[in-house]
């Protein structure tokens, strides 16, 4: 008797075509980045109409095409500036402005701190070990990264969110941060977060009671500080993300990290420098009394 002909493959399902348009509209994003793009030219690549393919994009990646394209520059930006590019002025145009004023600011608003002191930065603190960062990440951050793991006796926790994050294995040691923001990509600093050495319980002090959406990302302990932020594989950390619950709901929020995917938005705030400064703020604080200034904007208040 013959062999059975192959089982049909099941026909794709309605997420399914989503997910793929998506995919096919980030692609074309990231191979031409350095050159205009508007909402029609991704519509045509992912096989939609403009109106439909902004509502699709949005439902999978919870952002709109245009933050993710903006995420997706600035993360070529930082990629450029920690491999050698010499001169902001040639990363500006490359990743497709042609404003260095604009791209700056851009820059500044996204990442949190201009590109010049990103560079600094990086030259400084992109051959530490996340370990060592995560050695001290329990101190209060410069930059308004705050550590809230540990709630204080007798706080009023009606305010907080509290969490679980797993999934990075039951003994693993590295950092986690998990940031709420007002969307579903990391871009600035969070209104809250948490900085803590293992997954686990987590708990996030909110300002108001918004809709947020919780952003983690966990690097190991033995990454450095440049390979985390120039990662475009996303090789070196696995993130998580979901809606928050509002502000002291008693259902906690479960969170399971996992490897990136094409259509999760870049983390381009640049959270292994502004802990690396969180660090060394505190130790010079702590040295001669005196807290120095960094250009690192403030995160809200909120977390404890």
């Amino acid at each position: 008797m013959p062999p059975y002909p192959p089982a049909p493959a099941p026909p794709a399902s309605p997420a399914d075509d989503r997910l793929a348009s998506v995919e096919r509209a980030v692609r074309r994003m990231r191979d031409r980045l350095g050159e205009a793009q508007c909402l029609s030219d991704h519509a045509e690549a992912g096989l939609f109409s403009p109106f439909h393919f902004h509502r699709v994009f949005r439902s999978v990646t919870s952002v709109t095409p245009g933050r993710f394209l903006a995420a997706l520059r600035m993360a070529e930006a930082q990629r450029m500036m920690i491999r050698g590019a010499p001169r902001v002025t040639d990363v500006c145009t490359a990743v497709g402005y042609s404003s260095l004023g604009t791209f700056t600011t851009q820059f500044t608003r996204l990442v949190g701190m201009s590109p010049s002191r990103f560079k600094l930065l990086v030259d400084e603190h992109g051959d530490r070990r996340i370990g060592d960062i995560a050695d001290t990440c329990d101190v209060a951050g410069a930059g308004g990264l705050p550590a809230t793991t540990r709630p204080r006796p007798y706080e009023d926790t009606r305010g907080d969110i509290t969490g679980e994050v797993t999934g990075a294995g039951r003994d693993a040691r590295g950092l986690l941060f998990a940031g709420l923001y007002p969307y579903g990509v990391p871009q600035d600093l969070p209104v809250g977060c948490a900085v803590t050495t293992t997954p686990g319980a987590v708990r996030l002090r909110v300002p108001d009671d918004g809709a947020y959406h919780l952003l983690a990302v966990w690097f190991d302990r033995d990454t450095r500080v440049a390979d985390a932020l120039d990662d475009p594989a996303g090789e070196r950390r696995l993130v998580g993300t979901a809606r928050a619950p509002r502000r002291g709901s008693p259902a906690p929020l479960t969170l399971r990290l996992r490897a990136p995917l094409i259509s999760d938005p870049p983390i381009v705030v640049a959270l292994p420098l502004l802990l690396a400064l969180a660090t060394e703020t505190t130790r010079v604080a702590d040295t001669t009394g005196r807290r120095p200034r960094t250009t690192a904007p403030a995160a809200a208040s909120g977390s404890g």
